[in-house]
C-alpha cells in the first residue's frame, strides 16, 4: 500500500439501508432513553444522570440500528452491563487509585464478557462509571446493579423486542426467525444455496480459523449467501416468471366435489395434484394423492389398501356418512401458492425445502391462474441449459 491509497482507510463503508429503517432505528433511540432518563431520575441526583445513561446511549445504537448483530442480542445486553457492573463495583472498592482501577475495571470487564460470550461495547462504560463516577453512585455499592443498571436494562430489553418485532422486515433477538421457522427441512437449515455445497459447518469451520470477533451472526451470513446465490443464479436464467412455465388449462374442484369424482379426475388426466376453489375461482385448499392415502391408511391393516381405499372412494348412501365425502373434508388448507408474477427461483425453496410437490399459481386476489409441478420447473430449466449452449 502506497500513501496516496491512505485516504481510502477514511472512506465510509457501503451503505445499503434504506432511510425508512435508518428513521425507526432514530426513533427507537429516542424512545428507549426517554424512558431511561424518566426512571433513572428517581434513583439518581441529575448530576449523576449523564454517567449513567450515556452507556445505555450506546446500547441504543447497537439495539435499533444493529438489531440482528451478536453484540446487540439479549444476552450480550443483559450480561454485558451486569458482569461489567459487578467487576466496576469491586474493582472501586478494591483498588484505591482511580487511573489504575478504571483501566483494571475495563480491561477485566472485556476478558469476562468475551468469557461469558456476552460480549457487549456499552458494558465497559458501565464499569468504568462506578470508578469515575461522583461519591453519590460509589455509596450505591452493589444496588448501582439493581438500580439504575438492572432497571434501565429491563426497559431497553422491553422496547427493542416491542419495536423490532412489530414493525415489518424486522425481527429480534436473531435466532427468532430460525426458531419460527424450525419446521423446515434439514437441508434448508444446514445448506447454503450455493454451487459449492457450502454448510453451516464449513462457515463454523471457516470464523474458528479467522480466530477473532465479527459483529455478524452465523444466520445472516448463512442469508447472505443464499441472497448472493440466488442474485447469481437470477443473472444467469434471466426474468423467468411462474407464469411463463405454468400449466396454464388446470383442472380444479370445489369444496363440494365428491371424494370419488376427484379420484377419477386424477385418473383421467394422470395427475396427482388437484386445487380446491370457491365459487369465486379463489384457491382455497389442494388435494392429493397423499391426502387420499392419510384417508385409508388408518382403516383395519388386515383390509388390503386396494379395497379400503375403494370402500373410502364409494359414495354413502342416505344421510348419514361415518366418513368424508367431498373435496372440502380431505383437502389441505390453508395451502401454499404462488404469485404469478414471482421469479422461478421462488419454487426451489418451496418443492425442495419444504417438500412440496404441486404448487397453485394465483394472482394477487388469490384467484387460480395455473398448476406447478416440479416438472414444469425442470423443463424450463432444460429448456434454459439447452438455449444458453
Amino acid at each position: 500500500m502506497n500513501w496516496r491509497q491512505l485516504p481510502e482507510l477514511l472512506y465510509p463503508s457501503p451503505d445499503n439501508t434504506s432511510v425508512t429503517e435508518k428513521l425507526i432505528s432514530g426513533l427507537g433511540g429516542l424512545v428507549a432513553i426517554g424512558l431511561i432518563m424518566l426512571a433513572s431520575s428517581h434513583y439518581l441526583a441529575p448530576r449523576d444522570l449523564p454517567w449513567v445513561v450515556a452507556s445505555m446511549g450506546a446500547s441504543a445504537v447497537l439495539l435499533f440500528a444493529v438489531p440482528l448483530g451478536p453484540l446487540s442480542q439479549p444476552w450480550s445486553l443483559v450480561g454485558g452491563h451486569l458482569i461489567s457492573g459487578v467487576i466496576g463495583v469491586t474493582v472501586m472498592k478494591l483498588v484505591p487509585d482511580i487511573t489504575i482501577a478504571a483501566a483494571l475495571a475495563v480491561s477485566l470487564a472485556i476478558f469476562v464478557m468475551y468469557l461469558t460470550r456476552c460480549l457487549h461495547p456499552p458494558g465497559g462504560a458501565t464499569a468504568l462509571t462506578v470508578v469515575v463516577g461522583s461519591e453519590s453512585i460509589h455509596q450505591l455499592g452493589y444496588q448501582y446493579l439493581l438500580t439504575p443498571v438492572l432497571m434501565n436494562v429491563i426497559i431497553m430489553l422491553a422496547w427493542a423486542l416491542l419495536i423490532n418485532n412489530l414493525l415489518p422486515n424486522r425481527y429480534y433477538p436473531n435466532t427468532l426467525k430460525s426458531i419460527l421457522e424450525k419446521n423446515k427441512t434439514k437441508i434448508g437449515e444446514d445448506t447454503i444455496q450455493t454451487s459449492l455445497s457450502i454448510t453451516r459447518d464449513d462457515l463454523r469451520f471457516a470464523l474458528k480459523e479467522m480466530n477473532e470477533f465479527i459483529d455478524v451472526s452465523e444466520d445472516d451470513l448463512s442469508r447472505l449467501f443464499n441472497l448472493s446465490a440466488t442474485h447469481s443464479r437470477r443473472k444467469r436464467i434471466g426474468e423467468l416468471l411462474c407464469s411463463e412455465i405454468m400449466t396454464k388449462e388446470t383442472i380444479s374442484a370445489e369444496y363440494d366435489t365428491e371424494v370419488e369424482t376427484l379420484w377419477k379426475l386424477m385418473g383421467k388426466h394422470q395427475i396427482r395434484g388437484i386445487p380446491i376453489i370457491d365459487r369465486n375461482k379463489k384457491v382455497i385448499g389442494i388435494v392429493t394423492i397423499a391426502d387420499f392415502l392419510n384417508q385409508v391408511k388408518l382403516g383395519d391393516e388386515k383390509i388390503p389398501l386396494k379395497q379400503r381405499l375403494e370402500k373410502f372412494l364409494k359414495r354413502t348412501d342416505g344421510n348419514y356418512a361415518d366418513k368424508p365425502e367431498y373435496a372440502g373434508h380431505v383437502m389441505t388448507t390453508p395451502v401454499t401458492t404462488i404469485k404469478e408474477e414471482q421469479h422461478i427461483l421462488d419454487l426451489f425453496p418451496l418443492f425442495y425445502q419444504k417438500g412440496i410437490h404441486h404448487l397453485p399459481v394465483v394472482d394477487d386476489e388469490n384467484h387460480l391462474r395455473g398448476m406447478i409441478t416440479s416438472k414444469n420447473l425442470l423443463a424450463a430449466l432444460h429448456s434454459d441449459v439447452t438455449n444458453t449452449r
